[in-house]
């Protein structure tokens, strides 16, 4: 009988715990890793021959724009094929839930430009099975999947699905829409949610709206962002992923300092960029990084892997 489910034959293991690669073999036992290295613990039913290869853990990509292609792709092609084994969707408060049946039309037509995301696609795709954001994360799960995922509320989907997207897009919420956007975020978290996500680039958005005008929490005030952070801070769990830059770098930092000071939670800080004409550049990111440390406020640093200009 066998001892082991799986027996990964004459890798090398890169582990990401920073020593050096090393040849080994790995055992799996009910979907976990049972023994790395070392005298065999017995047969296993399936053996892999590694030889040649490297053996690692999964990347988890925390920001992706899957949430669409998902629905067709289990493996969200090309990250399934790179090694990526969890994906984070609902970045930059871009997402389908939750959505009222007649605003599902344009909330696809946002994606069109935002994301690139083909229309045809998304309509031929999803089956838009749900209303809600606990509805939409059933849904999520009965997908077949090759990759594990995380979802964010999309704050834009939560702002047109409270006040509307004209009302959204031209001034702050009610003391009444704030208190039933908490609501929602927390119902959205009881089922699943990480926390939620934001876009803000003011209202010359470069990233901007379908018809052009900017996305709804380009023009969120803070008050209205802070208010969702209270929830993060009551329930003393989630994180908030941010691209805050309209304009003013220090007016835009400080901002994210009081961010994470409400919260009290992870804030991920889109996006420290390299320059190959100024090195300067992502110091200056890396060195307030380390200055929001020393105050204890837990902003995490995020960047793309590839050239700027884009």
């Amino acid at each position: 009988m066998a001892n082991c489910d799986v027996h990964i034959k004459g890798g090398t293991v890169v582990d990401g715990s920073r020593v050096p690669r090393f040849r080994a073999d790995v055992w799996v036992k009910d979907g976990k890793i049972a023994q790395i290295g070392g005298r065999a613990p017995g047969s296993a039913k399936k053996v892999i021959d590694a030889d040649g290869l490297i053996v690692a853990p999964g990347f988890v990509d925390l920001h992706t724009h899957y949430d669409a292609q998902i629905r067709w792709d289990p493996w969200c092609t090309i990250s399934g094929w790179h090694g990526v084994t969890s994906v984070v969707l609902g970045n930059c408060g871009f997402g389908f839930a939750p959505v009222k049946p007649e605003f599902q039309e344009r909330s696809m037509l946002t994606m069109t430009r935002t994301e690139a995301i083909p229309y045809d696609s998304m309509k031929e795709g999803m089956a838009w099975d749900w209303e809600t954001v606990p509805e939409y994360l059933e849904s999520l799960d009965r997908s077949p999947k090759g990759v594990n995922c995380i979802q964010y509320m999309p704050t834009a989907s939560l702002m047109t699905y409270v006040m509307g997207l004209e009302a959204a897009k031209s001034r702050a919420a009610t003391n009444a829409e704030k208190k039933e956007m908490k609501r929602l975020l927390h119902e959205g978290m009881d089922a699943g949610l990480c926390g939620f996500s934001i876009q803000r680039l003011g209202a010359d958005s470069t990233q901007a709206d379908y018809d052009g005008s900017p996305m709804v929490t380009d023009v969120m005030t803070d008050e209205d962002i802070l208010n969702l952070a209270e929830v993060l801070r009551e329930r003393d769990e989630g994180f908030i992923q941010i691209t805050q830059a309209r304009g003013d770098i220090k007016t835009d930092l400080a901002f994210l300092e009081k961010l994470a000071e409400t919260a009290r939670r992870p804030v991920l800080h889109n996006v420290i960029v390299a320059a190959r004409k100024d090195p300067k550049v992502h110091r200056r990111s890396l060195d307030w990084l380390e200055r929001c440390r020393a105050k204890n406020l837990p902003i995490y640093g995020q960047t793309g892997t590839h050239r700027t200009g884009f």
